[in-house]
This record gives structure tokens, C-alpha cells and sequence, in this order.
């Protein structure tokens, strides 16, 4: 499912297939809330009771119909952009996975938060599923074009710009009571290390022992798959060789047939 498109990172023409889907799961999802109340939004209290599929639904779950309108502007504008950047498969893997681990950070930093506040715990929804995948976009466009002068709205910003504005922005948010901004934070850093995460050594290397059995794995498949293949390829060629033997053989005889 990797597919990488070369095209310019400009968002021209029609929805790529992996902003496409996104755009189809977030319309299906508005439409079964509005026939069964379904909890696929993230609320911490309801994971700490096992509903931790939301860690995964809730980064296409608008919480309201106008939620659900920015999410799509947000993805009609930037999902392409970071498609290509990405390829079909990366990007999918950044909105789900990346939006899963903002909202396990989110998580962790409600469970801090449980201890200093005064029982019992006001509820926060954090399903701003908009401001999750903007902030996991802005992330990937602003660490692709770090030092490179990019127009963003008509402006002409450095990428470090962006991703220091849009930070700043989130924090002034968090300051005034959007619990939802704690998500994009988080999101924003993910969306940072997707693509530069691999300079910072520590991480670097976690990611290695993290992903090394996976590889491992990967490699002795292949190299399984190459050997069937290569003792087929053997096979073949054993069997053709003897028929041409044979027919050589059947030629030599006094009568045979050339």
C-alpha cells in the first residue's frame, strides 16, 4: 500500500486515495453518531473503564457537525500535501498510529492531572479530531521544510516558523481552557520526529531496538520466500534440461525423429 506520488507538494486535482478514505471514515463516523451515540470520541475516563479503541477512532471522530466541516477542510487542504510528501501507506500510519500516541500522551497527562485536582475530576472530552490531524500535518510540513521559505496561507514562512507558531497558538488555546490542545500538542511533536526524529540519536537508536525484531522478521521471510522460489526456478530448469536430454536422445537413435 505504499504508493508515493512525485507530483509537487501543491494541492491540486482531487483528493489523494489515503485523504480520500479519511474523508469517507470521518463522514461515516458523523453519520453513525447521529443514529446511535456511540463513544468513539477520546474521553480519559472512559478508556480507564477498556473503551481504548478510542484511541484509534478518535482521530476521525468530530465531536460536532461544525468539527466534522473543519476536519475535512483540513484534510482537502493539507492531506495531499503531506500524501505526497509521505506516500499512501506512511500517511495513513501517521493519521492512526500518530494520532493514537497524541492521545495515549493525552491520556497519560490527564492521570498526572487527576492527582492535583480536587475529587471529583471535571470531565474533559478531547475530540477535536480537526485540531489532532492539523497538528500531525503541520508537524510533517514544517519538519519536511525546516529551513526551506514556503507560502502557508498566503504567507511566506520557514518551516520552523510554522511549527513554532502553531505551538505557541496551541499553548495560548491550552491556557484558556481547550483541553483539546493538549492532543495537538502532542500531535505536533509526532508529526515532527515522523520525519526528523531520526537525527536525535536516543530516539534514533530506541527506534532500531523497537523495530529491529520486525526487520529481522522481514528479512528471513524474504529471504524464505527466495529460496522456495529459487528451488522452484532449479526444479524447472532440471526438468527441462532432461526432456532436452531426452529428445537429444531420441534423435541419436537409428529411426528416431530429429
Amino acid at each position: 500500500m505504499r504508493r508515493v506520488f512525485d507530483d509537487l507538494p501543491v494541492n491540486v486535482g482531487g483528493p489523494l486515495p489515503g485523504t480520500l478514505f479519511l474523508m469517507a471514515a470521518t463522514t461515516v463516523v458523523v453519520i453513525v453518531r447521529a443514529l446511535v451515540p456511540v463513544p468513539f470520541f477520546f474521553l480519559p475516563e472512559a478508556v480507564l473503564q477498556g473503551a481504548v479503541w478510542q484511541f484509534f477512532t478518535a482521530t476521525i471522530t468530530p465531536l460536532t457537525p461544525f468539527g466534522w466541516l473543519i476536519g475535512l477542510l483540513v484534510l482537502y487542504l493539507f492531506g495531499n500535501v503531506v500524501e505526497r510528501m509521505l506516500g499512501t501507506g506512511r500517511f495513513l500510519a501517521l493519521c492512526f498510529l500518530g494520532g493514537a500516541a497524541a492521545y495515549l500522551g493525552t491520556f497519560l497527562m490527564a492521570l498526572v492531572v487527576r492527582q492535583f485536582l480536587p475529587s471529583p475530576v471535571p470531565s474533559f472530552v478531547f475530540a477535536a479530531s480537526s485540531a489532532t490531524l492539523f497538528s500531525l500535518m503541520v508537524g510533517v510540513f514544517a519538519a519536511r521544510l525546516w529551513n526551506t521559505p514556503t507560502f502557508f496561507n498566503f504567507v511566506l514562512l520557514r518551516g520552523r516558523t510554522i511549527f513554532y507558531v502553531s505551538a505557541a497558538i496551541d499553548i495560548v488555546f491550552l491556557l484558556y481552557g481547550y483541553p483539546d490542545s493538549v492532543s495537538a500538542l502532542w500531535a505536533l511533536g509526532i508529526g515532527f520526529l515522523t520525519i526528523r526524529g531520526g537525527e536525535v540519536a536516543p530516539l534514533r537508536a530506541t527506534w532500531e531496538w523497537v523495530t529491529g525484531p520486525w526487520r529481522r522478521w522481514r528479512i528471513r521471510r524474504k529471504y524464505k520466500n527466495f529460496r522456495v522460489v529459487e528451488a522452484e526456478m532449479q526444479r524447472m530448469w532440471d526438468e527441462l534440461e532432461e526432456r532436452m536430454n531426452r529428445e537429444d536422445r531420441g534423435a541419436r537413435r537409428p529411426g528416431g525423429h530429429p
